[in-house]
């Protein structure tokens, strides 16, 4: 008979792992076969991107992460997604500042992964996401365009609100708006001016957000 222990964090996360584990008993096999060998390989990276999200809960670390590699985690889940046949081949071109560094790193990969899924929707044939990351005097901003369709007119001004479609539907930028919210920084949204598209800009507060780059 199972305890209330059971719906602790520690069990749930035991719980986790043993789902993780036959995920990577299901890639194995199909490493075996060349035609899956990219599939499986986007499998083992999602479990491990898993086991470090869980790792994480459960040890209650928030330390700051440069956003060079939380950029880099949410793209390799876009590829990832590519890989097992999820959406045609996007690039990205990415200009980030160094020396950002950003709190609760499980979230903000959560914030760009929704962000570039809703980029993916925009363009099914494929294109490219464009990442810009700066500081600007007190703030940090983020901009994520895209080369797709854009946003319709009348859904702009309630593109964050639940189940408001740009194509995708979903909590995806309702997700993105809640995360910003609850760090102290804003998002908008809107078509690009300077070619088809849509962008997102998040601002921040880089007082404690942000940390100045090393000298080498």
């Amino acid at each position: 008979m199972k305890t209330r222990d059971d719906l602790t964090l520690s069990g749930l996360v035991h719980d986790l792992n043993n789902v993780f584990q036959t995920l990577v008993d299901a890639a194995d096999l199909l490493s075996s076969d060349p035609r899956y060998a990219k599939l499986s390989v986007a499998i083992l990276r999602s479990v491990e991107r898993g086991k470090n999200i869980a790792t994480s809960l459960q040890s209650g670390t928030g330390t700051a992460t440069p956003f060079e590699q939380i950029l880099a985690n949410a793209i390799a889940f876009v590829e990832d997604s590519v890989a097992a046949g999820r959406g045609a081949e996007i690039s990205f071109s990415c200009n980030v500042e160094t020396g950002i560094q950003l709190g609760g790193h499980w979230a903000w990969e959560r914030v760009l992964i929704n962000l570039f899924r809703n980029s993916m929707h925009a363009m099914p044939a494929g294109g490219t996401i464009h990442v810009l990351a700066r500081l600007t005097g007190h703030e940090i901003e983020i901009v994520v365009r895209d080369d797709g369709s854009g946003i319709a007119p009348e859904v702009l001004n309630d593109i964050f609100l639940p189940h408001v479609s740009t194509g995708s539907g979903g909590l995806g930028l309702h997700i993105v708006e809640t995360i910003v919210k609850q760090e102290g920084g804003c998002v908008r949204a809107a078509n690009r001016s300077d070619g088809p598209g849509a962008e997102f800009v998040i601002t921040l507060p880089s007082n404690h957000r942000a940390l100045p780059a090393r000298a080498s």
